[in-house]
């Protein structure tokens, strides 16, 4: 009861409505998105993807799922459909404890401040330079990718 008091103050301290932890086959495809995009960067990688998918639900007031499918979000999803991803990520090592672990709460850093990568909102890779990126100076840099916040 004390935790869920606390997000909810935490949540109308920082001005944002909470997107909620996804479900069901939401939760099988967004697994999938995150471990496509970072199951090789343990779970600090994994945590970050989603945290980026859940603090921009948050911040457009849409689902999670609705920013994991967003078009050209997520490079996984280019040239491939959700349900394919869904049975190439499903054998993966990490694809399980994502799925029942890591999804089955939104992103605590949210909330607390305790992580590098709080509320980013977008990341990409070391050896590309995005568009979106020029002029930001990233929050953090790990496993290959840099991670921002407060692009729109």
């Amino acid at each position: 009861m004390k935790k869920a008091i606390l997000l909810v103050m935490l949540t109308s301290i920082n001005g944002f409505s909470q997107a909620r932890a996804p479900k069901g086959a939401d939760r099988e495809v967004i697994a999938a998105v995150i471990v496509a995009e970072s199951g090789g960067h343990g779970v600090k990688g994994m945590e970050a993807v989603w945290e980026v998918i859940h603090a921009r639900a948050s911040q457009r007031g849409t689902t999670c799922i609705e920013e994991a499918l967003r078009r050209k979000q997520f490079s996984c999803l280019n040239n491939t459909t959700p349900t394919e991803l869904w049975y190439k990520m499903k054998d993966h090592a990490h694809y399980w404890m994502v799925h029942d672990s890591i999804l089955k709460w939104v992103p605590t850093s949210s909330h607390t401040g305790t992580n590098p990568y709080n509320r980013a909102t977008h990341y990409h890779a070391h050896s590309v330079n995005p568009y979106w990126a020029k002029g930001h100076k990233p929050i953090a840099s790990f496993g290959g990718h840099k991670w921002y916040r407060g692009i729109k």
